[in-house]
């Protein structure tokens, strides 16, 4: 009786160890993203972001991957030698300086068959210190493009075209209907801003990137910021809400706009047939009107609501998971 007992009391025991193990196991085999964090006193505008990016990709996909990125605050972190994938928020980041020895060790990750995603990697002049916009620009940031100049002096980071595999890896084209996730009488996105989005903003589901190849891959990937749309709170809502800039014009407004009065400033945006982009700005850099290289001009309008927001979070997070899984197939 005594030893029906003591196996009794051992079976929770080692059925706990035993799930302990497989949990354990399980851990090991996941995929883990390292992530950079310079300075975890700095404020970051998307906390949630990757990992609720990553559940996602758990979720949809045979994927599996760690939900917890491991940070790391120096790319000589001897822990990054030990995964494949890199994650770093640009706009995260006190600073995008790097020692001798964070260089070399970023070339020998890379080198080896590692793979960094540069989030906000791209950034429009005009944005300055905002964290909370996305702008379609062809080229990297300027401190991006100096620290790659020290990686791979002879190895540019340059535009993906529309038709790269990474576009279509997993997801396809754009969002539809059922993405929207309006919990209210289903919606459509207005017309003229659903025109604009398929055919100027995210043409067949695509975004600017510029991506550096080694050996045939692209080991290097940046891109404006994506991780506003990735983010979900405890209930599964996105969060936070996001607006759309779209362009419009309207007769007149060309000869308008040429006379009009500002109080801004001008910057100059690559585009992707790199040509430049003229961008009019009011005070605090809210573009307001754009002069285009064809000599049109158009002004930037605003769109805010549920639908608009929730397109824009399935948007990057169908982007988002492409990126991560491109990562790994390639």
């Amino acid at each position: 009786m005594r030893s029906v007992l003591f196996l009794s009391a051992l079976l929770p025991i080692a059925l706990g160890l035993s799930l302990h193990a497989q949990e354990k196991s399980r851990s090991q085999d996941a995929v883990r993203v390292v992530q950079l964090l310079k300075d975890d006193s700095v404020y970051r505008r998307y906390p949630d972001a990757l990992p609720s990016l990553l559940k996602h990709v758990n979720d949809k996909s045979t994927a599996h991957f760690d939900p917890d990125p491991l940070f790391i605050s120096r790319l000589d972190d001897k822990a990054l030698y030990e995964h494949a994938i890199l994650y770093l928020n640009c706009d995260d980041q006190p600073t995008l300086e790097f020692d001798e020895a964070e260089v070399k060790a970023l070339r020998i990750f890379l080198e080896r068959g590692g793979f960094l995603y540069l989030d906000a990697g791209i950034k429009a002049s005009f944005l300055g210190t905002d964290l909370g916009h996305s702008y379609a620009a062809w080229e990297p940031r300027p401190e991006i493009a100096a620290l790659f100049k020290q990686v791979f002096p002879s190895k540019p980071l340059v535009p993906l075209p529309r038709d790269h595999d990474l576009f279509r890896c997993f997801y396809k084209g754009l969002p539809d209907s059922g993405d929207l996730q309006i919990a209210s009488e289903q919606k459509k996105l207005p017309a003229t801003v659903l025109r604009f989005v398929e055919e100027e903003k995210w043409p067949q589901g695509t975004y600017s990137f510029v991506g550096l190849q080694l050996k045939g891959r692209i080991a290097v990937l940046a891109s404006p910021i994506c991780a506003m749309g990735w983010g979900k709170d405890e209930f599964g809502n996105w969060l936070p809400p996001i607006s759309f800039r779209i362009r419009e014009t309207a007769e007149g407004l060309d000869r308008n706009l040429q006379e009009a009065a500002f109080e801004g400033s001008t910057y100059e945006v690559t585009r992707e047939d790199g040509l430049k982009d003229i961008v009019y700005t009011q005070l605090g850099r809210r573009p307001v009107w754009v002069k285009e290289p064809n000599g049109r001009w158009r002004i930037f309008k605003y769109y805010t609501g549920e639908e608009i927001s929730n397109y824009a979070h399935s948007f990057y997070t169908r982007l988002g998971t492409n990126v991560l899984l491109y990562a790994l197939i390639q």
